[in-house]
């Protein structure tokens, strides 16, 4: 299997805790998203109106929290460094988000103080927040790990793309890309995260975040053994 593919199934696989992740924070946290800002965006309109209860200042926080993963992830990744196939400052950065999830499962449990719940929410948020930058640093068919719906958008343009030129314009040698069974992939992975997740939460609370704990030492593995010495075009290089 070329490391390319290697490549791609890790980023499947950050999406699929993305989706994890998202789950833990709206059951656990107080009904906010960590991965997704664009649900904390509307929950902070909707707390203005007192809807359901909904927490302005957890939201408010999920979203503080992923704009300092950015920027942390954005400096770790600025200059040179931080070029080639797999640059190793991404490494880095899953380093730290595993060290999150890891002080996350450490101090989460069923009764939580406010102030301690403020924090797993930062945690969380600010992981999540690193990863996005990450991926798009590795720039694999658009994905960002947890802004699904401008991948869903490209799918649904892809297949009526597909589908006018097979129908309307007779050309019967298009076919669906790579790219766009990528972004689809990304979709449905995300959802099967969030199943796994809620199945999880329900019998045993805060055992989910194991899963990705586990996923984040496999990535870690695969990358150290298969990634290293690899150049731009994920070639090895000559010594």
């Amino acid at each position: 299997m070329h490391v390319k593919t290697w490549r791609s199934g890790i980023l499947m696989l950050l999406c699929m805790s993305a989706g994890i992740v998202d789950v833990i924070g709206y059951i656990h946290l107080g009904r906010v998203f960590t991965a997704n800002m664009t649900g904390n965006i509307v929950i902070l309109g909707m707390s203005f109106a007192h809807v359901a209860e909904l927490s302005f200042l957890r939201a408010a926080l999920a979203c503080i929290g992923f704009i300092a993963g950015n920027a942390a992830a954005a400096v770790l990744l600025s200059g040179g460094k931080a070029k080639g196939f797999w640059p190793a400052r991404i490494t880095l950065i899953l380093l730290i988000e595993l060290a999150f999830y890891l002080i996350f499962a450490a101090l989460a449990g069923p009764v939580m103080s406010e102030t301690l719940l403020h924090v797993l929410i930062l945690l969380l948020s600010s992981a999540m927040g690193m990863q996005t930058t990450a991926a798009r640093k590795l720039g694999i068919a658009g994905i960002s790990t947890t802004v699904l719906t401008n991948n869903l958008a490209s799918v649904i343009e892809d297949f009526v793309a597909f589908f006018r030129k097979r129908f309307r314009l007779k050309e019967k040698t298009s076919k669906i890309g790579g790219e766009t069974w990528l972004r689809f992939t990304a979709v449905v992975i995300y959802c099967f995260g969030a199943l796994v997740a809620g199945v999880a939460e329900i019998n045993m609370p805060f055992s989910a975040i194991w899963i990705p704990i586990l996923v984040m030492v496999i990535i870690l593995i695969v990358v150290l053994k298969m990634f290293r010495g690899l150049d731009e075009n994920g070639e090895r290089r000559l010594r």
